[in-house]
């Protein structure tokens, strides 16, 4: 006997396939390159730095990300906060995932995709002028390299966007990854960004600080935000870095912020809520990952600070 109930459709239960799937949708964070003409015609080569957080809803049947960028001129020119959403998922019927993606400029778009390996594939569905084509490629346990290619008009493949991910570390803790990224900023990404660092008009700060066992002087680039009295400096790695540990064994040192020093004292780690208020709105989706800052009280700038 058919019951009303057995003509209504049941929700899908969840396979292998999400789990699969998973793999490639962990929290990451990422570095990476924009092709001239890449965010649309005419537009410029790029630099982006990113991240992005997933959880899974409707029982697991869905994963949902959510990503931010920010975006550079190759001159390190801030152009763009960008933001995009992502849903997928199995779709038992076509037997293929299908994803839907909608980002700030009011793009949305339907893909399919497949897995290989160690290789998700998701490209445009119907026939679009444009067609997209999005891959995740597992390079290791904590690594992974996300690419956009674009095809027009039928024609050939042209990789626009390239990104290099490492998982993003637990609360309280650190990944693998995470511990490799610190190693690569201090002794690779931190000497280039030093000779920037502290300018006018440049993103980042040069913090200087003294060993609290060598006794040695060190600067190191860091992102701080002005805040009243003083500058919010974000712990992304965690409090234990070898900078927050030296100002707090320390007891200060000092900022330079907009091509002006500034002495600093009285160092205190506090969580994110509480200085992330007065941070601009780009500001705030940019560090929205950090959950804890180093807060200083800064001097009236030194003598003699320039506005290099």
């Amino acid at each position: 006997m058919t019951t009303v109930q057995d003509t209504v459709p049941q929700p899908v239960t969840t396979g292998d396939e999400m789990a699969d799937l998973m793999r490639f949708h962990r929290d990451t964070t990422w570095t990476g390159t924009i092709a001239e003409g890449g965010a649309g015609p005419g537009t410029p080569a790029m630099t982006a730095t990113g991240a992005a957080t997933h959880h899974r809803i409707q029982d697991g049947r869905w994963v949902v990300g959510d990503h931010r960028q920010e975006q550079y001129l190759l001159d390190g020119t801030h152009v763009e906060s960008r933001q995009l959403h992502w849903v997928a998922g199995w779709d038992p019927a076509r037997h293929e995932y299908r994803a839907v993606l909608a980002d700030c400029h009011g793009h949305a778009e339907v893909m399919s995709g497949h897995i290989d390996g160690d290789r998700l594939v998701f490209e445009s569905t119907g026939d679009p002028t444009v067609r997209t084509r999005l891959t995740w490629e597992l390079q290791g346990p904590d690594e992974l390299v996300r690419r956009k290619e674009t095809s027009v008009d039928g024609g050939p493949w042209s990789v626009v966007e390239e990104y290099r991910c490492t998982t993003a570390p637990g609360a309280g803790g650190h990944s693998r990854s995470n511990e490799a990224v610190r190693t690569f900023n201090k002794y690779v990404l931190n000497p280039l960004m030093l000779r920037l660092a502290g300018r006018r008009h440049w993103y980042a700060a040069r913090i200087e600080h003294v060993g609290r066992r060598s006794g040695r002087a060190y600067a190191t680039p860091v992102a701080a935000r002005p805040v009243p009295d003083g500058f919010a400096l974000p712990l992304p790695y965690g409090r234990d870095t070898d900078w927050c540990l030296n100002l707090l064994a320390a007891g200060g040192g000092a900022v330079t912020f907009d091509g002006r020093r500034r002495t600093v004292t009285a160092p205190r780690v506090v969580p994110a809520a509480q200085v992330t208020e007065s941070f601009s709105p780009s500001w705030q989706r940019m560090l929205a990952g950090v959950p804890e800052f180093l807060l200083v009280t800064a001097d009236p700038p030194d003598r003699g600070d320039t506005d290099a």
